[in-house]
């Protein structure tokens, strides 16, 4: 779809006021001094220090101005970077000396650069409220530009030589009374499929859509789209030639659907008919676990699904249920799904596709958003704060990416993996009940893929302070469990502090019974606990440091409408990421 540009930013500039607001709103694309402060002394200490203190100096500090960064990212001398915060970067990825990555817009999403992607030096990725996705192993030459008004996308593993840009947008000129400057942009975006070559000097015109494995030949002006396996050239561009290959299709791998179920009656038929709507074609079969329900859930699943398979459960907690469904399933990939979840159609898809290209992966999540309000995020996949706290995933990426943990509403595993590990702790009755499970996947060596691109919603409204005391002692058992003796010696004061912080404020809340129950469950279970890190103990793979987090934790319970919650919170997490800033270098 075209989509069209004024020129809103430089009118903006215009404008009466202060001219370091003017300065944040084009570079920084926020407004804050500390955030300007971070920002200059980020880029003006280390952006022109040659060699290899520069180099060490921008992977380490140039992440904390960016949206996300992966792993093993370069940045070379002379960076620039606008609207740092909608920038996300893969792992395996280097940008050279010089290059320009400008995510400028005021409703666009930015730039996302894939694995393993080369930039190469002097080149420019620019947007004018436009977006830039380069997917993995996409390899840029020096001295080209990319410009977008809408989207420009260059898929996976492709060539682009030096000195092509590519054009994500036009200037419209249809009044010739009107100076073109003024007539604002139209742009319908670019697109190039995987596994292609751009030769030297080529010009992509806007609208063009060029694809798979197509050889686009030097100089050339593509003014229209070019076929799969095309070979092309020329100013206008001709296709001179094809690839001949033969395409084998990759059968795709069954899925077996297990729905986890309790007094599901009211929310049923969308969750089992957004089931029935799934545009996979290699779902085997679909299994439902029932615990102990008491209204007449069960009765209408026979009568409407005679062929799902029911199998009833005394009401132990979601986990069990869970466990049942992957010893049960005859397929090599489960869904789980709970009782209350819409499945977009896509979602089978779009799980399994990422697992397919991630094949050490062992488990992928959707994105959770509610379902009377659709355009509200509620679980987005998360990370493990070392105090014990989930660090919510904020971003909204276009590709999966690798998480500590995901919820439990939606996830399609490795059968095997999932079991290998011992699956679902079935002593987690509420609470850290998917986390614990997912994050031991993690530290397995399974990591987790949170797919923001599969979309699911939830019919109804969980979290709040309900059943506290379970949550205070699997919080416990999940540190106890999971961490290294080094990591928690080094962690235990701040997990110390976060526990009267969680004290305070359940006796504000009228649970301090309820912490007081937990705390001394803890205690209890101490010889259990200790004989489940043991066996643990024998499938980690990963180290601590890898996977856990310092920033900005989610309490327990939220913070809700409460002010001076809220400034705790503050307090709290900036005390905790100064604490990590030290304690990371000594946690194994």
């Amino acid at each position: 779809m075209a989509k069209e540009e004024t020129i809103e930013i430089q009118k903006e500039l215009l404008q009466e006021g202060g001219k370091l607001k003017k300065y944040c709103d084009l570079i920084l694309g926020e407004r804050g001094f500390f955030k300007l402060c971070k920002y200059e002394l980020v880029v003006g200490l280390t952006s022109g220090i040659p060699g290899a203190v520069g180099l060490l100096l921008r992977s380490r500090l140039y992440p904390k101005l960016l949206g996300r960064v992966g792993r093993n990212v370069t940045f070379g001398m002379g960076v620039v970077l606008r609207h740092p915060r909608k920038i996300f970067i893969g792992d395996n990825v280097v940008i050279d000396d010089h290059c320009v990555l400008d995510a400028k817009g005021t409703d666009n999403r930015g730039i996302f650069i894939g694995d393993g992607v080369f930039v190469g030096r002097n080149t420019i990725l620019n947007c004018k409220n436009g977006d830039i996705i380069l997917d993995d192993n996409a390899n840029i030459s020096a001295n080209c530009m990319i410009f977008s008004a809408s989207q420009v996308r260059v898929g996976a593993d492709n060539l682009i030589a030096g000195y092509s840009y590519l054009v994500g947008g036009t200037h419209r000129f249809e009044d010739p009374a009107i100076p073109v400057l003024y007539q604002g942009r139209s742009s319908q975006g670019i697109e190039i499929g995987p596994g292609g070559w751009i030769g030297a000097h080529v010009t992509v015109f806007d609208g063009v859509r060029i694809g798979k494995h197509v050889v686009i030949g030097a100089g050339s002006a593509v003014h229209r789209n070019i076929p799969d396996y095309a070979i092309a050239a020329g100013t206008p561009v001709t296709i001179i030639n094809k690839r001949h290959v033969k395409e084998q299709p990759m059968p795709k791998r069954k899925v077996s659907i297990g729905v986890i179920n309790y007094n599901g009656e009211n929310v049923l038929e969308k969750t089992m008919e957004s089931i029935r709507n799934q545009d996979y074609e290699a779902i085997s079969e679909i299994l439902l676990v029932d615990n102990s329900s008491t209204d007449a859930s069960v009765k209408w699943i026979r009568e409407k699904y005679p062929n799902v398979k029911i199998y009833a459960l005394e009401n132990r907690g979601p986990n069990p249920a869970r466990n049942l469904v992957l010893k049960k399933a005859q397929s090599e990939l489960v869904l789980l799904v709970d009782n209350d979840i819409v499945l977009s159609p896509d979602t089978v898809t779009l799980l399994e596709e990422a697992l397919s290209k991630n094949p050490r992966s062992g488990i992928a999540g959707a994105q959770i958003r509610f379902y009377d309000r659709p355009e509200e995020v509620q679980y987005n996949g998360a990370d493990i704060h070392f105090a014990g706290g989930a660090v919510m995933n904020p971003y909204d990426l276009e590709k999966p990416v690798i998480v500590g943990a995901l919820p439990a509403g939606v996830l399609l595993m490795d059968r095997e993996k999932a079991l290998s590990i011992g699956g679902f702790d079935e002593d987690f009755f509420y609470g850290w009940a998917d986390g614990e499970f997912t994050f031991r996947m993690t530290l397995s060596g399974y990591p987790c893929l949170n797919v923001s691109k599969a979309k699911v919603f939830h019919q109804k409204e969980k979290g709040g302070l309900t059943w506290v005391a379970y949550q205070v002692r699997n919080r416990w058992w999940f540190i106890l469990k999971m961490y290294n003796f080094r990591t928690l010696w080094v962690t235990l004061p701040a997990i110390l502090i976060y526990q009267i912080a969680i004290l305070g404020f359940l006796t504000l809340k009228g649970h301090l019974w309820d912490f007081i129950k937990g705390s001394v469950a803890v205690l209890g279970s101490l010889p259990a606990i200790w004989r489940k890190r043991k066996e643990f103990l024998k499938h980690k793979k990963v180290r601590d440091k890898e996977f856990l987090k310092g920033r900005g934790m989610h309490m327990m319970g939220g913070t809700g409408g409460s002010v001076v919650a809220r400034i705790m919170t503050k307090i709290l997490n900036l005390f905790f990421s100064g604490y990590w800033f030290f304690a990371k270098w000594l946690v194994k």
